[in-house]
């Protein structure tokens, strides 16, 4: 039987993808000036893992794998309601693939005594993988749910809703477990005033490779990302006219017709 669970629960301080802009003459999204933010599902990772606290007792930590502004994305963690929080990081952090912060969340996850439970959004809202979560419980050696919508706390097990569109699947798993979660599993709460003004005042434990046992060489990307562009979409430029808006509809129709779009 459990105790109070120890709870992770990783947070990602990603791009802001709608504020993401496109340079006109490489055609090339332009990532590195690009604001960064925490990753909206982590935020339901994170509140979800709050809920779980209030109601049954234990601890949360927050851990960002990334670069400084990452204290950010903790920061406002703590602000949500985590214990602590702990920032991996280290030169070359900008290359890590998903390989790579898999293996740094779980280092990070033994270096702090393990957990019960281990959190993570379903994906992020930048690049949205999807697979920080089966990375981790591998690494860890623990069983992994994905896709959770509710999550029941049981002395022995963690009971999780799946939604598989037409049906609902429930599943059990014996602690430890990793779950990753989507936006339907809750609303994160907007922290008070006074919540971000004690949590700017909390920083986090910094983790080096050294302090992790990992070498750089370990963290070397499998999928190298070449380039990010906008894909050009040439237009025809079909104007379309008429002596009056019957003729105009008609010639319309015929010209998406022979386009296809019209049967």
């Amino acid at each position: 039987m459990v105790g109070k669970l120890r709870i992770g629960v990783a947070v990602k301080h990603g791009v802001d993808v709608s504020l993401t802009r496109a340079d006109r003459a490489s055609g090339l999204v332009q990532l590195s000036s690009a604001p960064r933010k925490t990753s909206d599902f982590d935020k339901n990772a994170v509140e979800e893992a709050v809920r779980i606290r209030e109601k049954h007792g234990g601890t949360v930590t927050a851990i960002s794998v990334g670069g400084p502004s990452a204290k950010e994305a903790l920061r406002e963690s703590v602000a949500i309601g985590a214990d602590e929080s702990v920032l991996v990081t280290a030169d070359g952090w900008a290359e890590w693939d998903t390989r790579a912060v898999a293996r740094l969340l779980a280092a990070a996850t033994r270096t702090l005594g393990g957990f019960d439970l281990f959190l993570v959004g379903d994906g992020s809202t930048d690049h949205f993988a999807g697979v920080i979560g089966p990375r981790l419980a591998a690494e860890l050696g623990v069983a992994d749910i994905a896709g959770a919508r509710r999550i029941t706390i049981e002395p022995e097990a963690l009971v999780a809703e799946k939604d598989l569109e037409r049906e609902i699947e429930v599943v059990r798993a014996r602690y430890p477990v990793v779950v990753s979660v989507g936006q339907e599993i809750n609303t994160p709460r907007v922290p008070t005033f006074m919540a971000n003004l004690k949590a700017s005042k909390k920083e986090p434990k910094v983790l080096g490779l050294a302090d992790l046992g990992v070498t750089a060489e370990t963290l070397a990307p499998a999928i190298v990302i070449e380039k990010v562009a906008v894909p050009e979409i040439p237009r025809k430029q079909v104007t379309v006219t008429g002596a009056s808006p019957d003729e105009v509809a008609q010639r319309l129709r015929d010209a998406l017709r022979t386009e296809g779009v019209l049967p």
